[in-house]
């Protein structure tokens, strides 16, 4: 699995853990949903991908964030959103470690809970979910035997 789709597994896989009030039904992306009441809408957004070392392909920083939208009827009050918005925010706390596939994602800090959007029928709070990665594209162990004792940078930790 890449490594794309094994951070996309591990927050998906924190995302089905959720235990809301009502218990809302969740809209995967590109799955055919058709709303009846409450729901959360999911979506990733990967971002670039930062390389931590010059004169090396590994290891190298996965970021993003992880928008899970609360969409209510409209007219039916804002506490509703809210709620279910504040409990996402709760499951999510910061520096929490999800694993997937030989993959860590840490939350970067506590999840923003946005200011409600009101479309023709639906009142929308989303929240955004910041996490990184930090992980590797080739074989570490290769990495194990160099010797950066004379380096003098503290950046290198010995791998063995």
């Amino acid at each position: 699995m890449s490594i794309e789709a094994s951070i996309e597994a591990a927050l998906f896989g924190r995302v089905v853990t959720l235990d809301l009030l009502g218990d809302p039904p969740l809209a995967w992306p590109n799955k055919y949903f058709k709303p009846n009441g409450p729901y959360v809408r999911i979506d990733h957004l990967p971002n670039s991908t930062t390389r931590l070392f010059i004169g090396s392909v590994a290891p190298q920083l996965w970021q993003g964030i992880l928008q899970l939208t609360v969409v209510t009827p409209l007219n039916g009050g804002a506490t509703t959103a809210t709620e279910l918005a504040g409990g996402i925010a709760e499951h999510f706390d910061a520096d929490l470690a999800l694993y997937g596939d030989g993959v860590k994602v840490r939350i970067q800090r506590a999840p923003d809970v946005m200011a409600p959007v009101k479309a023709d029928a639906t009142w929308s709070v989303r929240v955004d979910v910041y996490y990184d990665c930090i992980a590797s594209m080739v074989d570490l162990s290769t990495f194990a035997q160099l010797d950066f004792s004379l380096s003098r940078n503290s950046q290198y930790l010995p791998l063995i």
